[in-house]
This record gives C-alpha cells, sequence and structure tokens, in this order.
C-alpha cells in the first residue's frame, strides 16, 4: 500500500480511478470502430452467414475461457503489467487484421484477440482495489457512462472512415493505434503500486485451501469460486444478458420492417440509446443510495427493462420506441453497475480478478447461445426476438427479486 495519510490515499485513489475511465472510454472506441463493420468484411471475403456466425461464437468461446484466467492471473501478478499486456497485444491484433485481406490472417487476427482482449475485466478489477465500497456504485456508473460515451462517438466515426479507399484497413488501423496509446497510457500514468482501499492478504487457512485445489489452473480457478456467494448474481446476469442481446439482435429488423425508417433514422436512433445510458452512469451513485441498496437497485433495473422490451416489442409507432428506449437504457445501465458492484463487494480481495474475469464469461456465454435462439425465435416472426427477450428479461427480474428478498431474510435472521 502506498505510504501517506488517508488523504494522499484518496487522492491518489482518485488519479487511479480517472486514468480507468480515460482507458474505458478509449477501450471501447476502438472496439466500436471495427464491430460495426466486421460482418461486411467478412461477407466481402467470402465467407457465408454460417462461418461469419462461426467465427463470432469462437470469439466468445474464446472470451469465456480466458476471461477468469486473466483476471486470476492479475490477482497473481499485478492487474498493471496484466492491463499493459492486454492493450499491447490487442493494439498488434487490429493492427494485423486490417493489414491483410486474407481469410485466415483475420481469424489468426481474432483468436489473439480473443485470448488477450480483457481491459474491462482488469480495469473493473483496478477500480474495486481502490474504491471503498460505499462508492463503487458511483464509480463504476462513471466508468459505464465513460464507455457509453465511446458507443456514441465510435460507431458514427468508423462509418465516416468506412467510405475511404481501403476504409476497413484504415478503421482497423485507427483502433490499432488507440489501443496503442492505450497502452501507452498505463504503462505512463498508472502507478506501480496502486493505493488499495484493503491490503490483499493471505492467512493460514487459505494457503491450506490452496494446497487441496487442483492442480490444473482452470479446475482451480473453478475451485475458489463461492458459487453459493455469487451465483444468484450470475444466473440474474445470464438472463438479463440474454435478453438485451436477443432484442438487439432484432431491434433493427422491427424498426425498418414496422415502421421502414431510414438507415440515418436508425442511426440517430441508437445514439440517442447510447447518449442516454451514458448519462445514467454519472447517475447511479445516487440512484442506488436512493434505493438502499445494489440488490434493490438490480431488481428495480430488472423490472423497468422487462417491461420496456415488452413495450418495445409490441409499440405501435415510432414515437412510442424512442420515448421506450429512456427507460431501457437507464435500466441496462444501472444492472450493469449493480451486478459489478455486487460481485465486488462479496469478493475478498486477493480474489477481486478471478471472480471479476468469470464474471465476464456470462456475457460470453450470452452471446454464444443468443444468435441460435433469437434466430429460431425471428422464424415465428419479426416480433418472435423480442417476446423471447421479454421473457428471459421477467425470468432474470424474478431471479433477481428472490436474491433481494433471501438476502434481506438471512441479513435480519443473522444467518
Amino acid at each position: 500500500m502506498l505510504g501517506g495519510g488517508a488523504g494522499d490515499r484518496a487522492a491518489s485513489a482518485r488519479s487511479v480511478q480517472l486514468i480507468m475511465y480515460v482507458v474505458g472510454f478509449l477501450d471501447l472506441a476502438g472496439v466500436m470502430m471495427v464491430i460495426p463493420m466486421f460482418v461486411t468484411h467478412l461477407r466481402h471475403l467470402g465467407l457465408s452467414p454460417l462461418m461469419n456466425g462461426a467465427i463470432r461464437s469462437f470469439y466468445g468461446v474464446l472470451q469465456l475461457v480466458f476471461s477468469p484466467l486473466v483476471g486470476r492471473w492479475s490477482d497473481r501478478y499485478g492487474r498493471r503489467p496484466l492491463l499493459v499486456m492486454c492493450l499491447g497485444v490487442s493494439a498488434l491484433s487490429y493492427l494485423v487484421l486490417g493489414s491483410s485481406a486474407s481469410i485466415w490472417v483475420v481469424i489468426g487476427s481474432r483468436i489473439v484477440t480473443g485470448i488477450f482482449k480483457h481491459s474491462t475485466t482488469l480495469c473493473k478489477s483496478v477500480l474495486a482495489d481502490v474504491t471503498p465500497p460505499e462508492d463503487r456504485p458511483k464509480v463504476m456508473g462513471k466508468f459505464n457512462g465513460a464507455m457509453g460515451i465511446a458507443i456514441i462517438l465510435s460507431p458514427a466515426i468508423g462509418g465516416h472512415l468506412a467510405h475511404l479507399d481501403n476504409g476497413f484497413a484504415i478503421v482497423c488501423s485507427v483502433s490499432g493505434v488507440i489501443f496503442l496509446g492505450n497502452c501507452v497510457v498505463c504503462l505512463g500514468l498508472l502507478p506501480h503500486e496502486l493505493p488499495l482501499h484493503a491490503r490483499q492478504t493471505e492467512d493460514d487457512q487459505s494457503k491450506k485451501d490452496i494446497a487441496a485445489k487442483p492442480r490444473n489452473e482452470w479446475l482451480s480457478l473453478l475451485y475458489e469460486v463461492e458459487w453459493k456467494v455469487f451465483g444468484d448474481i450470475f444466473v440474474v446476469d445470464f438472463f438479463l444478458t440474454f435478453a438485451a442481446y436477443a432484442y438487439r439482435a432484432s431491434f433493427v429488423l422491427i424498426i425498418d420492417q414496422m415502421f421502414a425508417v431510414s438507415p440515418t433514422t436508425i442511426g440517430y436512433i441508437i445514439s440517442f440509446q447510447g447518449a442516454i445510458g451514458a448519462a445514467a452512469g454519472f447517475f447511479a451513485g445516487r440512484l442506488s443510495r436512493f434505493q438502499g441498496s445494489s440488490q434493490m437497485v438490480l431488481f428495480n433495473s430488472a423490472l423497468v427493462q422487462a417491461a420496456s422490451l415488452l413495450g418495445l416489442t409490441f409499440a405501435p409507432s415510432i414515437l412510442l420506441i424512442v420515448m421506450l428506449l429512456v427507460p431501457l437504457s437507464v435500466s441496462a445501465t444501472l444492472i450493469h453497475t449493480a451486478t459489478s458492484t455486487l460481485i465486488i463487494d462479496r469478493c475478498a480481495p486477493s480474489k477481486i480478478g478471478s471472480v471479476t474475469g468469470v464474471a465476464q464469461g456470462i456475457p460470453a456465454i450470452a452471446g454464444m447461445t443468443t444468435p441460435v435462439l433469437a434466430g429460431l425465435a425471428q422464424e415465428a416472426g419479426v416480433r418472435g426476438p423480442g417476446v423471447l427477450a421479454s421473457m428471459a428479461a421477467f425470468v432474470g427480474a424474478a431471479a433477481a427479486g428472490w436474491a433481494a428478498h433471501y438476502r434481506h431474510t438471512t441479513r435480519q435472521t443473522g444467518t
């Protein structure tokens, strides 16, 4: 822990938090420049829709496998070196992605990115290390808000660059430079020794537990996670993330087929949604204090998400869709903030990276299962994915409500 008084440590912590906001913004900015055009690029290379989907699903598998491991390694070897390595390798991967039209180079680049692109997990772990529990909803909300701003700006910038000759190569190069700049920011500004809120220690019982763990790294990691402590959050997060992905898969199709809006209008609607979500991130701390706990924030936000998705699926006008996007975007930001805060608050300081990494695997699982199920639902009609998303969200809300009641009951009885 850094020396000096509490005031010096608090100032150092605020400095680290600001650096993580910048890193989170640049990280997602680099990704969101490329992602909207990646599917089109694969199609231009001659890949079938099946192969296109397979490549994206395999990326999700790699994220699922390596995110917990990278988180655990950051617990063991430090956040800064792992963050610098992940950003640096990601920069090279995006630069290579835009430099070749060979499908094998593209696949290789995505494999490397899937293995090393875990900067969001590491940023959240850093923020958890330097932030006291009472301030985490506010800090995590601001981090999500910073990334939300990137969602607003980056697709539009990438879209303009894509119209140039060799547009995809230019966009990938810009993205690679952004990641490289992000790596430099961490190297130059992030301190080697973080101003930890709680010293990470390992008592005698922990050492005994380590000796009893399986030798395999992955099995050992699964052994470390206290599933009874985190299981309810993982279940809620899966269903709510699945709901968001399922509706996102049909959103453009719904408003295009039902209301015949132009692509430009669709772009403005998506940017509006991102702006609302980003703004909500900066008020997440106040909303959490108003509702009493992150557990209640998660439950209430899940209910709002479920009701909003159901309304959006059957909305009779484009105006009502735009209006319903406001509570949907706010609830999405609060759900991300509440789940991150709850997981970190329940976690021992020495295991924050490991557990956060496992938690980051939940969206990967949802991302692998959503395309197939949403595609089947779409066979039933254009509103099929919206109905599926609403059902998943209501299941997630029910699970969140049960968890909130159960946690409240156990606290009262002292069990």
